[in-house]
């Protein structure tokens, strides 16, 4: 698989930029190519970053999904989360003197690849005990895994599938109008901040270091 396009004004400030994307949305697409070519599944996954070299993934699927078979047999994986992202109107430019850069498109996406590594039952039974607590942290009155009953999770964990994704590579893009005039970019965050205030903060961030020079 080539890596995801981008240029150098685009890359990650830190790795704790690439953990803030996937932690706050969590819900990737994931692509596998089988023998009879690409599938896709879309499934909530959690990052440990300090799992190896680039952190790993981990998620689980329903056995009843052919993608389980190509998860099982440790094919190459590409896991793709995206960010906050959203047009980007000339509108919002100011006239210099006059508004002749195009519109865009400015989002955060993050490409993960690698090759999964399957879990035990119990090794699932954990993961989906830390996903449960991940998604219902801070709610009032939170479910929990033991409202499943006696044996209600023994009964469904036959047929999941968990797996790990060490990730081989990362591929991060953030393209936040860091390549634009700044003061388009400018215009385009205070807009952005009446409407889109997660996206207008992350293009503050990723050109908090320009100048007018």
């Amino acid at each position: 698989m080539a890596a995801m396009y981008s240029k150098p004004e685009f890359a990650a400030r830190s790795p704790a930029d690439v953990a803030e994307v996937i932690a706050a949305a969590p819900f990737a697409t994931l692509v596998t190519h089988g023998p009879e070519g690409l599938v896709a599944t879309h499934l909530v996954m959690l990052f440990e970053p300090d799992r190896g070299p680039n952190g790993t993934l981990v998620s689980h699927l329903a056995l009843d999904n052919p993608h389980a078979a190509l998860i099982a047999e440790g094919r190459e994986t590409l896991a793709i989360f995206t960010g906050p992202h959203g047009y980007i109107s000339s509108s919002w430019y100011p006239a210099l003197p006059v508004r002749d850069s195009a519109p865009t498109w400015n989002y955060a996406a993050i490409h993960c690849r690698g090759r999964p590594v399957p879990l035990d039952e119990r090794q699932t039974a954990r993961h989906l005990a830390h996903l449960v607590a991940r998604m219902e942290d801070g709610r009032p009155d939170r479910w929990r895994m033991g409202e499943l009953g006696p044996g209600g999770l023994e009964r469904r964990l036959p047929r999941i599938l968990g797996f790990d994704l060490p990730v081989e590579r990362l591929d991060a893009k953030f393209k936040m109008g860091q390549d634009e005039r700044l003061p388009d970019t400018r215009g385009a965050i205070a807009a952005l901040e009446k409407t889109d205030p997660p996206l207008a903060a992350m293009m503050t961030r990723h050109n908090v270091d320009r100048d007018d020079g």
